[in-house]
């Protein structure tokens, strides 16, 4: 393993300092071979020459140095977001009382890190990873009699499990070192006082500056950089070399290196508007949208599987993914994107597939339920609670770039968010359903159902003529105890909600579904009161909802015929049905010749809230007439029970012409169910009954406060407009999210694309523009480019043009000497900062420089190579190929107990939550994985043959070609001197000149350079 271009001598002299191990580019780069001694090493721009292998002493020592390093860096957001969530509220509830503030019992403050540290009377609070030492953790576990903390009772096992995890992981503090406002020191939450901060003031029009250099600005941005070096003394860099400016811009806007002859092209065009080109032909390109839509995916914590102990997947998540893919290629307006987001299933006229025609707008809403999720809560309105909070805590951060989230216990200890607020956004997720959507385009069904509207009712005709004697003769009677819910009246039908074809409504968009007639929506057979999924056909799907209700009697029975259907009681929300808590919560319906009385033991949840679903996902087909609550365990008494020909017909008892009739509509009936289409499956969310929330007092759901209106939040102007049509609001919700009323929506996304194409956002914590975030380094720039984000539409794109064209983008990444010392973290953007590539975008150049990369767009995940070590519950049957058969990483399943390895090593984000901003480490491991990884070594193999494959080329234009083909550029005299000594030294360990394998080891070595996973 070699890693610095050190020799032998100044090994014994070394001296382990941070500038020697930093993963910089502008440090030397070792050109390895895993066979030698012997590396050839290159620097950027600098001179090569041969090293060998540091001893093993050495490499330990860097090893255990650097990690040191990644582990003094900031704490990552996972555990902000762990010490938010789960030990302040318990410190707030439980401790402050008598430590913090003035009070301080024992001489122990518990509202700073460093106090706890510190300690008291008894010495430090905490040893950082070893809770087994820490007096903190023996106080609450009452283990020593004179140390029982808090003394009013000890703490739950759950809590003392939190706050032991939070001590094993150093015991990390939101707000560094700040101490939290105490919960006993009782100020009033001033919301007028806290809004005078920055980010909840109007965006305000911006006059451009006047700048001294005005012949170095392309565009306003670069006049208000400007205005800010010039106040401080400092020069703008020279700009990048055209080579340097086309990788760096094609990794940015696709994620993937130009090609040789994309570079060379760029070259030879000498236009004034040759780099204007670049941009405009990336920006077109479809692989523009798996570039930014994954920077999207990271806010909604995409996964695709539930994590918990089965890692349950979630139905076709894939969709959603394709859906952020296509929105960013076509540009779709943020401001649309938002609404399709927080409501794309309420849009009157939404946005089609360009292809399929199908409804694309609903598609959006499947970002609220790609959290994780527990396959058996024991608690199913703690359950509840954890997911909306989720909710909440993703929405928030996204789309305002505020910890809403943090308002659940209590209101915001610095933001003007009332715990009041939190609890209002919380309804109108209390008032949504999760919802598995059919995409299937209304104009691909209608013709079928057109059809089926004149056989199918014959059908039904020629049976009932037959039966007619069973028609008016069924009736049950309700014992004592019992209540009927529905019998399906026209009243009972109009408040159960209904999603697709086979009940009579559509959520594809489309009024022509709706037009089909009543007489098909409740089927007559004997009073008038049934309902029925397969009148038409059993090809059809649907699902029929009832009313939100809170269950109030042990047992529900229901009265149902049919086949492959489900009825599902969903209990707080709770979906994911599954053994042995919650198996019984769905009934299978396997009666397809008459009615029977299906029973449901719901004695458990009594008190709760739940709704009914009627579930027919096609190829089935149930019935209802009744659902009845109960006290007893017995049913409801049939009177006279029907006989239903729900899939059975019993051809003896028709006669020869009967039979020969009916024969031939079948027949007819089944030729026209063969055009329908499969239903094309897809994660969405569905309205439901409008209810408000309760406030949960200090978090708790088992303690409810005052009821918290459906309402945005009150800085923004609050409202109680919402779900007045008995809906949940969530079209209210949206619109007054995109209204100008809204001092953040566009500040937060211009901050997002800013980021991604300068390394820093403006305001630096992308996902936190209140009182605790940063302040904003350009504050003037933000609010002038947010105007312009509105002005222009909202477009994304125009936002791209206008800072890639910008001077301040196209500048070398090479600091003076006096930026260095005056703004050593280059916040005035006095130069381009260096960065390190993304996981996937390492990944996807490795396949795009070995030629594997296969481009094809869309379609369900492939399943990642399983290594050995990726054990446990859940785990997939097969693993995938090595290579992903070759499609980017966006396209890889990301599943949540078995993360892809190589993603882990370079930062890949945990989806819990939002992710605005990756932490970039530098870890031993991340060059292990470089070195070793199977992937790496197999596409070396990959890359090597088609260099070699290539006819009538010699060594030298080899090598020229791998380095343009990797680095954008030939590699100059020194380097292609070093390669041909490599490749020489390679030739003669293996025995064979010209040695297949010496070119191997060779582009091996080329991944392994700084450079491949660097932009400057």
């Amino acid at each position: 393993m070699k890693l610095f271009s050190i020799s032998l001598n100044q090994i014994s002299k070394l001296k382990m300092n941070n500038s020697l191990i930093r993963n910089s580019p502008n440090s030397p780069a070792c050109l390895y071979s895993s066979t030698n001694e012997q590396a050839v090493c290159a620097r950027d721009g600098g001179a090569s020459k041969v090293c060998f292998r540091p001893s093993f002493t050495l490499m330990l020592a860097l090893f255990i140095l650097s990690s040191v390093i990644s582990m003094s860096q900031a704490q990552n957001p996972a555990q902000s977001e762990f010490f938010e969530k789960k030990i302040r509220p318990i410190l707030a509830d439980k401790c402050y009382t008598c430590h913090s503030g003035k009070t301080a019992m024992s001489n122990l403050l518990l509202d700073s890190r460093s106090a706890l540290l510190k300690g008291g009377a008894r010495g430090a609070g905490f040893i950082a990873g070893q809770p087994e030492k820490s007096l903190i953790i023996a106080a609450v576990q009452y283990t020593h009699p004179p140390l029982q903390m808090p003394p009013s009772g000890k703490l739950s096992s759950e809590e003392i499990a939190v706050l032991t995890e939070w001590v094993k992981m150093g015991a990390p503090w939101l707000d560094s070192d700040k101490a939290a406002p105490s919960a006993p020191q009782k100020k009033a939450f001033n919301i007028k006082e806290r809004a005078k901060h920055w980010s909840f003031q109007p965006v305000k029009p911006q006059a451009v500056p006047v700048v001294k250099n005005s012949a170095w600005a392309k565009n306003p941005i670069d006049k208000f950089i400007l205005a800010k070096l010039e106040t401080n003394s400092l020069i703008p860099s020279k700009p990048a070399d055209r080579r340097t400016l086309i990788r760096r811009v094609t990794y940015d806007l696709i994620g993937l290196p130009p090609t040789p002859a994309e570079v060379d092209n760029f070259l030879q065009d000498r236009s004034p508007n040759a780099y204007a080109k670049v941009v405009d032909r990336l920006l077109a390109s479809p692989h523009y949208g798996e570039r930014w839509g994954r920077h999207w995916l990271d806010l909604m914590r995409y996964a695709e599987t539930n994590g918990h102990e089965f890692d349950y997947e979630k139905m076709n998540a894939y969709q959603y993914r394709d859906y952020v893919i296509r929105a960013f290629n076509t540009d779709v307006p943020y401001d649309q994107l938002v609404k399709e987001h927080i409501a794309g299933d309420l849009l009157l006229k939404p946005r089609l597939n360009p292809t399929y025609l199908s409804n694309e707008s609903i598609l959006g809403t499947g970002f609220w339920f790609l959290g994780e999720g527990t396959h058996s809560p024991v608690d199913l309105m703690e359950d509840q609670a954890g997911h909306i909070d989720n909710q909440i805590d993703v929405f928030s951060k996204t789309f305002l770039g505020l910890s809403v989230g943090c308002a659940r216990c209590h209101d915001h200890k610095f933001d003007p968010i009332s715990t009041r607020d939190y609890y209002a956004l919380s309804g109108f997720m209390k008032s949504s359903r999760a919802d598995i959507t059919n995409l299937t385009p209304p104009e691909q069904i209608m013709p079928a159902i057109h059809l089926l509207e004149h056989v199918s009712p014959q059908v039904s005709m020629a049976i009932s003529n037959i039966h007619s004697e069973l028609s008016d003769r069924y009736s049950y009677s309700l014992l004592p105890g019992q209540e009927r819910y529905a019998e399906f009246s026209d009243d009972d039908w109009k408040v159960w909600k209904t999603t697709g074809e086979a009940f009579g409504h559509s959520s594809l968009g489309s009024d022509a579904v709706k037009q089909i007639g009543s007489d098909f929506q409740i089927r007559h057979l004997s009073n008038n009161k049934t309902v029925d999924s397969g009148i038409l056909s059993d090809r059809l799907t649907g699902v029929l909802r009832s009313p939100t209700f809170t269950i109030k009697k042990p047992f529900i029975y229901y009265h149902l015929a049919g086949y492959d259907t489900q009825v599902r009681l969903i209990v707080d929300g709770f979906q994911l049905i599954q053994e042995p808590i919650y198996g019984g919560l769905t009934i299978g319906v396997h009666s397809p010749d008459k009615m029977e009385w299906y029973s449901e033991n719901v004695s458990k949840w009594v008190g709760h809230r739940a709704y009914i679903e009627f579930v027919d996902r096609g190829n089935g087909r149930l019935i209802s007439d009744a659902v009845v609550f109960s006290d007893t365990r017995t049913p409801p008494q049939d009177i006279e029970s029907l006989q239903s020909t729900t899939k059975s017909i019993a051809y003896s008892e028709f006669s020869p012409e009967n039979k020969a009739r009916l024969a031939k509509l079948l027949k007819q009936r089944s030729e026209i169910e063969a055009t329908l289409p499969d239903p094309k499956w897809a994660m969405a969310i569905a309205d439901g009954t409008g209810e408000n929330d309760h406030v949960h007092v200090r978090g708790s759901f088992k303690q409810l406060g005052e009821i918290a209106p459906r309402s945005f939040l009150q800085v923004f102007g609050g409202g109680n407009e919402f779900g007045q049509e008995g809906g949940s609001g969530r079209m209210e919700l949206a619109n007054r999210l995109i209204a100008p009323s809204n001092t953040l929506l566009a500040r937060v996304m211009v901050n997002r694309i800013w980021q991604h194409h300068f390394g820093e956002g403006i305001v630096r914590s992308p996902d936190d523009f209140g009182i605790m975030g940063q302040p904003p380094s350009h504050p003037e720039l933000l609010d002038w480019l947010a105007a312009e984000f509105k002005n222009q539409g909202w477009s994304i794109k125009k936002m791209h043009r206008l800072m890639l064209r910008s001077s301040s983008y196209q500048m070398s990444s090479k600091p003076t000497d006096k930026a260095e010392l005056a703004d050593p973290t280059n916040r005035l953007l006095q130069h381009y900062p260096v960065r390190r590539l993304e996981a996937e975008a390492i990944r996807d150049a490795v396949l795009a420089v070995s030629g594997r990369l296969d481009k094809k767009l869309y379609g369900p995940s492939v399943m990642p190579a399983l290594t050995t070590f990726m054990v446990g519950r859940g785990r997939p049957e097969k693993s995938g190929p090595l290579d992903g058969d070759g499609r980017r990483s966006i396209y890889m399943s990301i599943r949540r107990n078995f993360m892809i390895p190589m993603f882990m090593a370079f930062d890949y984000p945990v989806p819990f939550t939002t992710i605005g901003r990756r932490t970039v480490s530098n870890v031993p491991a991340q060059a292990l994985t470089m070195m070793n990884n199977p992937f790496v070594l197999e596409q070396a193999d990959v890359w090597s043959k088609r260099v070699l494959a290539v006819p009538s080329q010699i060594p030298e234009q080899r090598i020229i070609g791998m380095y343009e083909t990797a680095f954008s550029r030939p590699p100059n005299d020194k380097e292609l001197t070093a390669t041909r000594a490599f490749l020489k030294q390679q030739d003669s360990e293996y025995g064979a000149s010209d040695d297949p394998r010496s070119w191997r080891d060779l582009c091996h070595v080329l991944f392994n350079l700084k450079e491949f996973i660097f932009l400057n």
